[in-house]
């Protein structure tokens, strides 16, 4: 289960395969979900949103019953990140990937002693 603490997607909960450092939620018309799987690319027109996970997920597993969707979920929260990426990074995955890969870049570069 991934649980959104803030922004547009605050109090929203999604069943997710995934639970990568970066998430992009996407809205339409008050319904929500996320670009999790690594093919997924978003809808022309899909509101996005960028987030950022808190913490180290867990797993747990569901039992839908008859839906179909049992079994193993991650166990994520999520926050909004406030400095948004730009468009272009938003709606291409290669793009998206570049921008994630380069927010997790160290700061320095300074070898520490």
């Amino acid at each position: 289960m991934t649980h959104f603490e803030d922004g547009p997607a605050k109090g929203e909960t999604l069943m997710l395969k995934r639970s990568p450092i970066f998430l992009r939620v996407v809205e339409v018309n008050g319904q929500w979900d996320a670009l999790d799987q690594l093919d997924d690319e978003p809808a022309p027109h899909e509101k996005i949103y960028a987030y950022e996970r808190i913490g180290e997920p867990g797993m747990v597993h569901i039992n839908a019953g008859r839906k179909g969707n049992s079994g193993w979920y991650p166990m994520a929260a999520y926050r909004f990140i406030t400095d948004q990426p730009t468009d272009s990074a938003m709606l291409d995955s290669e793009a998206w990937r570049q921008w994630c890969r380069n927010r997790v870049k160290p700061k320095s570069t300074e070898v520490l002693k």
